[in-house]
């Protein structure tokens, strides 16, 4: 199999990936489309009292709104085609590892010829549902947080540069934050996966008559408190970080609220601008809590795509689709 998750990602839906990405850029660059309509109809329609300016305006928003709906929808099912396609190279480039090329031990019973069909059934039934899952999202669901960040960060810097360099300043934090945080947790999971494979193993190899009618060997004990406590550590590291997040992200609308207010009172700029200011602060909100997500998806795909590479002998095995 590649080395790389993404080759064999590439690999198996290059063409797909393409035009989902395509689709996703679309749908970023629409992001900003309704806070300028609001804005306007705010600044321009309201404060004017033209009816005619807000009938249009507010028929652009809903054909913004409705534009919108239609592009994720399209990419949301995408994405899940894709997944599927690559979980079913998957489940075949499994198949053939185990039963047309050489056998690796582990998929074995007993240290015979035969093939352990329950490893092989969590195999086929869990991995490679997960990564085969994570395919569908594995370029398209980074590039349309990001997209949607730039695109909308964007426009609220050409609008009131000022306002927006406070909440970026607010945001800031998190992408330092992070990638800590996460390279902690990646060690984390890891670890515990190796272990709970380690277990398993132990379970497998040990004579059934030193576990019947007695205590848990020490060995059990001790593997199984390994892993809980790892899982105690991955946990409280996640929710640390997922704190630390959400309260930045609240932190952005108080920075436009408290600085635009005293801009607005002043008379330096308009009310409608800081509507579609806080209204743009919150779909940026979204995309960080999900690009943060996203960061986790990859490396989490990533341990699991290395766990069962390495599980099979050999170096890259060549396939359909290859």
């Amino acid at each position: 199999m590649h080395r790389s998750l993404y080759r064999y990602i590439l690999a198996h839906s290059r063409r797909q990936q393409i035009g989902l990405a395509g689709l996703t850029l679309i749908l970023a660059l629409l992001q900003p489309v309704p806070l300028e309509l609001q804005r306007r109809a705010l600044d321009d329609a309201v404060a004017n009292s033209d009816l005619d300016l807000l009938t249009l305006l507010c028929g652009l928003y809903l054909v913004a709104i409705f534009g919108a709906a239609a592009v994720k929808f399209g990419v949301r099912l995408w994405r899940d085609y894709i997944s599927a396609h690559v979980t079913r190279s998957l489940r075949d480039d499994t198949y053939r590892n185990i039963y047309t090329e050489h056998c690796p031990p582990q998929y074995r019973k007993d240290d015979s010829d035969s093939v352990d069909d329950g490893a092989v059934v969590s195999i086929l039934s869990n991995e490679v549902e997960k990564l085969g899952g994570f395919a569908g999202d594995a370029i398209s669901a980074p590039l349309l947080q990001a997209g949607t960040l730039i695109a909308v960060l964007g426009y609220m810097l050409a609008v009131e540069p000022v306002i927006a360099a406070i909440a970026i300043g607010l945001y800031l934090p998190q992408f330092v934050i992070v990638p800590i945080a996460q390279a902690r947790m990646n060690r984390l999971a890891k670890a515990k996966a190796e272990e709970t494979r380690d277990l398993g193993d132990f379970m497998v190899d040990e004579p059934d008559d030193s576990l019947f009618n007695h205590d848990p060997p020490d060995k059990f004990n001790s593997m199984s408190d390994r892993i809980r406590d790892l899982r105690k550590s991955f946990v409280l590291t996640k929710h640390t970080m997922k704190t630390i997040n959400n309260l930045l992200i609240a932190l952005g609308p108080f920075g436009v609220i408290a600085y635009g207010g005293y801009l607005a009172i002043q008379g330096e700029v308009q009310v409608g601008v800081i509507v579609a200011f806080i209204s743009g602060l919150e779909r940026i909100g979204d995309p960080i809590r999900d690009l943060i997500g996203s960061y986790r998806g990859i490396a989490d795909a990533r341990m699991r795509y290395g766990l069962l590479r390495d599980s099979f002998e050999g170096g890259e095995v060549s396939g359909p689709g290859s």
